[in-house]
């Protein structure tokens, strides 16, 4: 029978109505990420936690499709018993996946798409779908009504438009478009996390990035931004006004 299974959440991300959400399970002195599924489907339709908390599953192994392997599928949350906060799940993090280039990020070849940049694995290839990195410098760009953002790895290759997937940044910038009145509103936003977050965020010493890959979807598992570290703080908003 299935075993129950702690896991400290450290990523959830808003993927279209729903939410995924990976966790770090601990294995002897080794940490490795897990996907708890909820009992039906790939995304929790709700999700009344926050990263940091450490939550019970029982967990049974699925028939994962590379690059997923880490999906596990769940039979609902059975409770929490604490949470860390978030300095510690970064420094947690750094001890799991890690990567200082692309070729060691997801075990296969990256693909470009010709015309806008964005990158991929094809379905059916890698050994994982997540993965931690360091970054030297970073850019947000709006594209409609969503946020990407550029990395720089240790490398020097540049991740260009990564989808922010994060949902305490999505929440933030959401709070932040809408402290912003007046005229050239989306000017202003972008000059407001193009600058000062990503001052913020270039500062701290502990910034930190986990790349996600999303479902298939015109034939390619596209890179996402999972997590940024430093977490935005209510503080910044200050600075809109």
């Amino acid at each position: 029978m299935p075993e129950e299974s702690k896991l400290l959440i450290t990523e959830i991300t808003r993927m279209g109505p729903g939410f995924c959400v990976i966790g770090l399970e601990r294995q002897g002195a080794a940490l490795r990420s897990i996907r708890p599924m909820p009992p039906a489907g790939y995304a929790w339709t709700s999700f009344p936690h926050q990263r940091g908390e450490v939550l019970r599953f029982t967990l049974s192994t699925v028939a994962a499709t590379a690059p997923h392997l880490e999906d596990r599928k769940s039979q609902g949350i059975l409770g929490c018993d604490g949470r860390a906060k978030g300095v510690k799940v970064c420094e947690l993090l750094r001890q799991a996946e890690v990567a200082d280039c692309l070729a060691q990020m997801f075990g296969a070849a990256v693909m470009e798409r010709r015309h806008g940049g964005n990158i991929f694995l094809e379905p059916g290839t890698g050994t994982r779908s997540i993965c931690g990195c360091e970054f030297s410098n970073l850019r947000f760009h709006r594209d409609g009504e969503d946020v990407k953002v550029s990395l720089t790895l240790p490398s020097g290759e540049t991740m260009r438009s990564l989808p922010l997937v994060d949902r305490d940044w999505r929440l933030f910038i959401d709070r932040a478009a809408a402290a912003i009145q007046g005229a050239n509103r989306a000017q202003r936003l972008k000059r407001f996390l193009d600058r000062f977050c990503r001052d913020r965020v270039l500062c701290d010493a502990n910034r930190f990035a986990r790349i996600g890959l999303s479902r298939p979807f015109e034939e390619a598992c596209w890179f996402m931004l999972d997590t940024l570290f430093p977490l935005p703080e209510d503080a910044w908003l200050k600075e809109i006004a």
